[in-house]
């Protein structure tokens, strides 16, 4: 073996264990700042999912063949207010400014948005209204946590404060 070869070997090596040594490293310093117990809990994406999550096998085939066909039929309307919302922020940013305009179109959004949820509450209402009592009990106190952890609260007016 020349000369060369070996000092080509020997920096291969180098380079091999100083990246081992990184990596080594990098994990040992990443699960620190990972288990820190002062970051919050990750939040539900979707408190009404979780909620149906704690239902049994059969109640939650029951709620996805009956949401398809409430999608199917209230999705339409969901979509329209959504879009009404977009149109109602964008027309904030138009010239001359109407706050009157302004106004009606986030209210006609909103009147649109309060449609999709009274539905959306009836959906609820009639789904719990046809599980057994403790499935009914769990379904409600996974809603009730969802909502307490920053989920809209299901049927009020409540509104968090400034």
């Amino acid at each position: 073996m020349t000369s060369r070869a070996i000092w080509i070997a020997l920096f291969a090596s180098l380079a091999v264990n100083v990246f081992a040594l990184g990596a080594f490293v990098g994990v040992r310093l990443t699960e620190t700042r990972v288990a820190t117990p002062e970051a919050p809990p990750p939040r539900a994406r979707n408190p009404l999912m979780e909620a149906v999550r704690a239902l049994p096998p059969e109640a939650q085939a029951a709620w996805r063949a009956h949401n398809r066909e409430f999608m199917q039929a209230a999705g339409p309307e969901i979509r329209e207010s959504r879009r009404l919302t977009r149109e109602a922020l964008r027309g904030l940013g138009a010239e001359p400014f109407d706050a009157a305009v302004a106004l009606a179109a986030l209210d006609r959004a909103r009147d649109a948005e309060r449609q999709g949820r009274s539905a959306m509450d009836r959906r609820l209402v009639e789904f719990a209204a046809g599980l057994p009592p403790e499935d009914r009990r769990a379904f409600a106190e996974a809603l009730a946590r969802g909502a307490d952890r920053g989920g809209r609260p299901r049927g009020g007016s409540e509104r968090p404060g400034p």
